[in-house]
């Protein structure tokens, strides 16, 4: 509704409800005046009667009131007060009808008049609420998420709370873009950086078997190295892949309550035969028996590959008859699983990057072992999806990785 249809509205209700006071007024004064009139008329009746105590006496009991008005209409008309007594009744009427139009009409003014008023006040502030409200639509237009209101009762400051959670999930939502859209900068550097090596040894060895005279023994090396390089192509790939998928959010981190041990097996499973090969035992411990049965809120595939990824380099930077311990154990709200081998073990100085998309230690054993640097990076990235952390120290002869899985499904 329009203001002006508003504003015509108040208007005809009020007159309404004026006109209805006036003809109320009217109809009870115009009752009033008739009382009047037949108590003028009963007192000219009983001044007629011969008998006027007797007449007194039965206008107090409320008998024979119609005689006493009859007799007196005819003593008025023959003393001529009649129509004087009916002038004056009728313009006491008007009077009355007069002074009620005057003050109907003065009250009437003055309420139309202070609700315009207020009408227009009200509009006025109603404009500049909107255009308040207009202003920082504009600003979050122009990349200002920021706003500034003092909280108060009223729809107003809800709405205006409302917008500052709007600019908040905007500024957040920027600042992810932003994140995002530098992650992706550096993600293709890394991954240009990543691929001219095995590329360029791989188009050498290619280049030499095609353009020189070698021996069998030569071609066969060259042979081997590029099946060598064409394998870290394929697993730097598969890394990629796998990278390039969380970091899109195409990789989905679906929890269930599922037995932690089942996912800890399949784990030892995916290293078990390279271990073999190298005599290194795996061991699990656990620090209680109701680990056995443990059933907590985890994503069964994804929690096997991030510890399938710190138990594929425990193998791989240990020597030969050593052993992995897996140890488990129960903590309030976190499960801790301690995961140690006895390999070469990681300087203090490094711990804190061996987490990092790609980086890998400057140690001759890491640079001979094949690999891409993402496997501890995805660990990360799984394990903190799912409210957990990964952290490592060293240990007696090699490192400790501490894995914290939660118990609680946050």
């Amino acid at each position: 509704m329009t203001e002006k249809k508003r504003w015509a509205f108040f208007s005809l209700f009020t007159a309404v409800i004026f006109l209805f006071l006036f003809g109320s007024g009217c109809f009870w004064q115009n009752k009033r005046l008739l009382e009047k009139e037949n108590q003028i008329l009963k007192t000219a009746g009983v001044l007629e009667t011969e008998n006027t105590q007797g007449a007194l006496y039965d206008l107090f009991q409320g008998k024979g009131e119609e005689p006493l008005i009859s007799r007196g209409k005819e003593a008025l008309e023959r003393y001529g007060y009649k129509t004087i007594v009916r002038e004056n009744l009728d313009a006491e009427m008007r009077q009355y009808m007069y002074e009620t139009v005057f003050l109907l009409s003065a009250a009437y003014a003055a309420v139309t008049a202070a609700a315009f008023l207020w009408m227009k006040k009200t509009a006025k502030h109603r404009e500049q609420e909107f255009d308040e409200i207009r202003g920082m639509a504009e600003q979050f237009y122009a990349g200002n998420y920021e706003i500034s209101y003092e909280e108060s009762e009223g729809t107003k400051s809800q709405l205006l709370s409302r917008l500052d959670s709007l600019g908040r999930k905007l500024q957040v939502n920027e600042n992810k873009l932003i994140e995002e859209k530098e992650g992706t900068k550096s993600l293709v550097t890394d991954i240009s950086h990543q691929l001219k090596t095995p590329v360029a040894s791989l188009e050498m060895c290619l280049e030499l078997m095609e353009g020189e005279d070698l021996t069998k023994e030569e071609q066969k090396e060259f042979l081997q190295q590029a099946i060598g390089q064409t394998k870290r192509l394929d697993s730097l790939t598969k890394a990629l892949i796998n990278i390039s998928r969380m970091e899109t959010g195409m990789i989905s981190i679906k929890k269930e309550e599922a037995p932690i041990m089942d996912t800890i097996a399949q784990a030892v499973s995916t290293v078990y035969v390279k271990a073999q090969e190298k005599q290194i035992r795996i061991e699990v411990i656990k620090e209680s028996s109701s680990i056995e049965r443990l059933k907590i809120s985890h994503d069964p595939k994804w929690t096997r590959e991030a510890i399938a990824n710190i138990l594929e380099n425990a193998v791989k930077y240990s020597d030969e008859g050593t052993v992995v311990r897996i140890r488990m154990m129960m903590r309030t709200s976190f499960l801790r699983i301690e995961i140690e081998d006895q390999g070469i073990g990681i300087h203090r100085e490094n711990q804190s990057k061996i987490f990092q998309r790609f980086y890998r230690g400057n140690e001759e054993r890491v640079k001979e072992a094949e690999g891409s640097g993402v496997g501890l990076y995805l660990t990360r990235k799984i394990l903190e999806a799912q409210g957990g952390t990964v952290s490592v120290s060293d240990g007696k002869q090699g490192s400790i990785f501490i894995l914290h899985l939660s118990l609680t499904d946050l």
